[in-house]
């Protein structure tokens, strides 16, 4: 058997002018992640990442700390995070007029003053237009559908999965949508059950995949063994 180890990025930067970076917080998450896996002798034979600046920074901290990990990276498209961000900043208006939960999800964010009323009232805005897009119930032309976006995951994976040798032992740094992707995959549940596991996968978590020929199993979600503090874990 084989190994993939899916591994959301570092804790990025949500609400500042650009949200695709590392907060400091998120380096010295991923910094923790490269001194466990090197202090654990825990050798990658490759890594994939998405193709956002915060993937390939978790990279790069996890390395800096433990230059020994160092492999050749290969940048996946197909391992790139959902569009429901756009949903519900590109098109919110058109979502508060038509959803009355959303209108009111949103004036919750708006008038929110303290950080952490603000990310609670963001998470639940931006799940309820999750729920709408994986329902089907927005659609917009630019904005990539759930079937479509579990389709690119999968490409991604297989991609993977059916490259010649046993025993490897596959890091792919991406975002927590991709993930619930690939745990759909593992588990064969309904949508909405793995939507609702996505929300629940920690920055700079682990979820580990056995695989083989015609196999595809899950083996740990959403794990921390790297982070013993419990101050340092963050959902955003």
């Amino acid at each position: 058997m084989s190994e993939i180890v899916f591994v959301r990025h570092a804790q990025a930067s949500l609400f500042e002018a650009d949200y695709d970076q590392l907060s400091d917080l998120g380096k010295a998450q991923a910094g923790l992640l490269g001194q466990y896996l090197a202090s654990h002798s825990i050798a990658l034979d490759e890594i994939y990442i998405g193709p956002r600046r915060r993937h390939r920074q978790t990279v790069e901290a996890m390395i800096q700390i433990a230059p020994e990990l160092a492999c050749p990276v290969v940048e996946l498209p197909q391992f790139d995070e959902h569009q429901v961000d756009r949903l519900a900043t590109d098109y919110i208006d058109q979502l508060t007029s038509t959803f009355p939960r959303v209108h009111k999800l949103h004036q919750e964010f708006r008038t929110a003053s303290q950080a952490p009323e603000r990310q609670r009232t963001f998470a639940s805005l931006f799940e309820a237009v999750a729920e709408l897009w994986l329902a089907g119930r927005v659609e917009q032309a630019d904005v990539e559908s759930w079937s479509n976006f579990v389709l690119r995951v999968n490409d991604g994976v297989d991609s993977i999965v059916r490259r010649p040798g046993r025993g490897r032992r596959v890091l792919v740094l991406t975002s927590a949508g991709t993930i619930t992707a690939a745990l759909l995959r593992a588990l064969s549940c309904p949508d909405k059950v793995a939507l609702g596991l996505g929300w629940r996968i920690w920055n700079c978590s682990l979820t580990r995949f056995a695989f083989s020929t015609g196999r595809f199993s899950l083996d740990q979600f959403n794990t921390m063994p790297h982070i013993s503090d419990h101050s340092l874990w963050t959902y955003r």
